[in-house]
């Protein structure tokens, strides 16, 4: 709480009761100054932490939009990070990593490819994961090894006295670390889902089952052969933590945790369940819903805030389009200069064609010459602002979720030109939801280019569609910033323990009860097992069996021949004699089984009735007895296993 707030409300209040006292107002103008002094920004001024790695212009736009409405409603913001806020204020104080580190220039030299972005999403998605994981590991010890992140972590526990920690996750989880060394309670923010990064944290932070199959494809008709894949889920949640956590979890030691005392430190898993609060930058109807945790907190659009004035050139080259506007961003890591010279090509005789001028933004826009009179080249100018602007009539992009959000907000058609995995399952979106098309990106060509743009623009479908969408993804009690305001004031204001649920830190074997199914299914065989060989042993004691334990075969059969299965029943039946052999044999407990085309040896002695007799058994003695023989073989199996685990020599 801020010192100097607080004593200038209670200099107010004392005003407005010594005036209340001299009659010179009304009590309930009384009342008034103690709710606003007391109800209304009491514990709205916070010193808060923002810590942000990245450097990347569109990853750091939800960040700059978060940062400056908190600096807005008085709290005092001390920012770490690669990214200048390009803001001069008096309670934001910046320390800026430089020089910034290129993070999927990074990525694309782990890989093996060369400042190619057509290349890298070529790479299959194990190489890429592994790449990515290098590359935060990469990040992280080059941001906590900057000097001024140095002088922060050494700071005495009572020095530092931040009131909560604001960190951004994308391969940058031994950020969490600090708010759990310092305990100060954390906050941490997950805006991208490229290589879906943010269901993949989710599905290792919620405790709920495994599934063989992604969220979006999730269809009650899945039977039992479906689920069973599920090696593939369980090899997902372990290469994450196996190429990811574990190189995080190397930083956390050497910086945090050298003894290893600290045991929440000791893992990644551990510091996701010690969050306050985990910000998920998407919303229905882009997600599909999912069982999460009361501290994560669906924040969709949470980097899109009321339109401002675009640049006077930007400004006069929208409004003087008569024809309209069309939009095209790729995103930040597609170089213009990447562009091979066929797309280029491609793009430029498209343009040629339609009467709408053409606004592209990205980096280095000195690398591309011969562009059309129609097009304009510009650095990075704010795209929400630009999507506002009611000439503009298409947008073209690559499929990430920013601009598939900002796109649906201003309520602009979009046509997708994907190249990851992430943008093409939001370009699936695109065309579900009937907001706009999708090209190939490699081989796209001028003629379907062409297609695209005719069938968007010209179809008013796409734009009723994207309005009915745009109305369902911001009809909610509070837009997505307002929903992080509210609920990071509620940290303030309560603590980060009403939030925490315990059932993160259950083991799943505990929490699907998977440990008592296999006692109970342990427990249900020696009971089978027990019972089963009492009666085998009650039965083998009987007078009859005794009798036919001296039974001996027919000197004319052999084991080739035929094969007596002796069967004991506790029946009672009259003996029938089945040779002149001298010996009698009971119809209930006899059954000769003999090769196809082969009689019985007593067949030729024997009425049809007594054979008859001799072969009809009883089933249930059958179904008993076999299973019986099984159990006996599996209780030698087991035994035979013990004998050569712990005697393996006399083998």
């Amino acid at each position: 709480m801020n010192a100097n707030i607080v004593a200038i409300k209670l200099k107010v209040l004392l005003i407005f009761s010594r005036m209340a006292l001299s009659h010179f107002l009304p009590t309930y103008f009384t009342i008034m100054a103690l709710y606003l002094c007391f109800r209304i920004h009491w514990t709205c001024s916070a010193k808060i932490l923002g810590l942000f790695p990245h450097s990347s212009e569109s990853h750091f736009v939800l960040m700059r939009t978060f940062m400056l409405e908190l600096a807005s409603r008085d709290h005092n913001i001390t920012l770490y990070t690669g990214h200048r806020l390009d803001e001069r204020l008096e309670n934001l104080k910046e320390y800026i990593i430089e020089p910034e580190y290129e993070f999927w220039q990074e990525v694309q030299k782990q890989s093996g490819i060369k400042d190619n972005v057509l290349e890298l999403s070529r790479v299959t998605t194990n190489r890429l994961e592994t790449s990515l994981a290098s590359a935060g590991f990469n990040l992280m010890e080059y941001f906590f090894s900057n000097y001024q992140v140095q002088k922060l972590l050494k700071l005495p526990a009572d020095e530092f006295n931040y009131d909560i920690i604001i960190v951004d996750l994308f391969y940058t989880e031994s950020l969490m670390a600090i708010g759990s060394f310092f305990d100060v309670p954390t906050i941490g923010i997950i805006s991208s889902d490229f290589l879906n990064y943010m269901d993949d944290i989710q599905d290792n932070t919620v405790p709920a089952a495994c599934l063989p199959y992604p969220w979006k494809h999730l269809n009650k008709n899945f039977g039992f052969w479906q689920r069973l894949n599920i090696y593939q889920c369980f090899s997902k949640r372990e290469t994450l933590r196996r190429k990811h956590y574990a190189k995080q979890e190397k930083l956390i030691k050497k910086y945090f945790n050298k003894n290893g005392a600290n045991t929440t430190l000791a893992s990644i898993s551990n510091l996701h369940a010690n969050l306050a609060l985990l910000l998920v930058n998407n919303y229905i109807p882009l997600v599909t819903p999912r069982p999460m945790l009361t501290n994560m907190i669906a924040v969709g659009g949470m980097q899109i805030r009321s339109p401002r004035a675009l640049p006077w050139h930007i400004k006069r080259f929208l409004d003087e389009s008569r024809s309209g506007v069309i939009y095209m961003h790729l995103g930040d890591h597609h170089l213009c200069s990447t562009i091979p010279k066929d797309q280029l090509r491609t793009l430029f005789k498209a343009f040629k064609a339609r009467s709408e001028r053409i606004l592209w933004t990205c980096h280095d826009v000195e690398s591309l010459h011969g562009l059309p009179d129609t097009v304009l080249l510009q650095h990075m100018v704010p795209q929400t602002d630009i999507l506002a602007h009611p000439h503009v009539k298409l947008f073209i992009m690559s499929g990430d979720l920013f601009g598939l959000q900002e796109g649906i907000v201003r309520m602009t058609p979009m046509l997708a030109l994907p190249l990851f995995e992430n943008e093409f399952k939001n370009s699936e979106l695109v065309e579900k939801l009937k907001i706009g098309a999708r090209l190939d990106y490699v081989n796209m060509t001028t003629e379907s280019l062409q297609w695209a743009l005719k069938t968007i623009i010209g179809n008013e479908d796409f734009a009723l569609n994207i309005r009915n969408v745009s109305k369902m993804f911001r009809d909610r009690p509070l837009g997505g910033l307002a929903t992080a305001i509210f609920w990071l004031d509620y940290i303030l204001q309560y603590g980060a323990t009403p939030l925490r649920s315990p059932m993160v830190i259950i083991p799943l074997k505990e929490l699907h009860l998977q440990d008592l199914f296999v006692y109970y299914f342990v427990l249900a065989i020696v009971i089978i097992s027990t019972v089963a060989l009492m009666v085998w042993y009650a039965v083998s004691t009987t007078p009859v069996c005794k009798a036919l334990n001296g039974f001996q075969r027919h000197p004319r059969l052999t084991v080739t021949d035929a094969m007596p299965i002796v069967l004991n029943s506790w029946l009672p039946c009259r003996p029938t004699p089945c040779n002149n052999d001298g010996m009698l044999y009971h119809s209930n407990f006899i059954l000769w089984v003999t090769p196809l085309g082969h009689e019985p040896p007593f067949a030729k002695n024997s009425t049809r009735a007594t054979i008859v007799a001799c072969i009809l058994l009883p089933i249930s003695d059958a179904v008993m007895f076999a299973t019986v023989a099984c159990v006996k073989q599996v209780v030698r199996y087991v035994k035979l296993l013990v004998y050569k685990a712990f005697w393996p020599r006399r083998i």
